[in-house]
């Protein structure tokens, strides 16, 4: 058999293995997935998980990257660039608050991944991997260029460092999608809803940057 369909299935049993694990990592937490789990699912031996993966840690890595992917590509996806800064500003939030509310499990995915490896030591290799990837993510960040753009064209102030920006809205709107997802309001809530919440926080948003 020639080397491209041997490269192929390779390829395909490492997809297989991902797809398996995001689906139990997302239905049961990472906490309660075994490397048999996977393999089971997969329909993988584990002598074929273990070429692809050294751990279960790398591929929770692995999927967690896959899931900031996700949500990357379908923010981008309701982006749109003929619009002004601020209103581009605004799809873009209002398409995060609706990947929130339409993929919760994959919310609480990001916010179990965070708190565990923030504080677990895990390996080097894959710290100094998953580090780079963020660097590149934020190298083509979505929200730098609406930013920039509404800069540029006086929709948003003149005065604010985009880079900046940038990194506060990335920590307040997940800040409040992450609490959105795994945590129900009170009862004395006078019938105010997430929606009211998340609309009130982007209004905030633009608020303080606009001209």
């Amino acid at each position: 058999m020639s080397d491209s369909w041997h490269e192929n299935l390779k390829s395909k049993n490492r997809l297989e293995i991902i797809a398996a694990a995001r689906e139990l990592f997302l239905e049961n937490n990472f906490f309660n997935v075994s490397v048999k789990d996977v393999c089971n699912l997969a329909g993988v031996s584990r002598v074929t998980f273990y070429k692809h993966f050294k751990s279960l840690d790398e591929l929770i890595f692995e999927v967690q990257m896959n899931v900031l992917d996700n949500m990357t590509e379908y923010i981008i996806g309701r982006d749109n660039s003929d619009v002004s800064g601020m209103e581009r500003l605004k799809l873009i939030l209002n398409a995060w608050i609706q990947f929130a509310k339409e993929h919760r499990e994959q919310m609480n995915f990001i916010i179990l991944f965070d708190l565990y490896y923030d504080t677990y030591d895990s390996d080097e290799e894959l710290k100094n991997k998953y580090a780079n990837f963020v660097s590149k993510e934020n190298q083509n960040y979505f929200l730098n260029s609406a930013i920039n753009k509404g800069i540029s064209d006086g929709t948003l102030r003149k005065d604010i460092n985009p880079i900046r920006t940038g990194y506060y809205i990335f920590q307040t709107i997940m800040g409040v999608l992450q609490r959105m997802s795994y945590t129900k309001l009170p009862e004395n809530n006078e019938d105010i809803t997430f929606d009211d919440i998340s609309s009130s926080v982007l209004e905030m948003i633009i608020n303080s940057i606009k001209a």
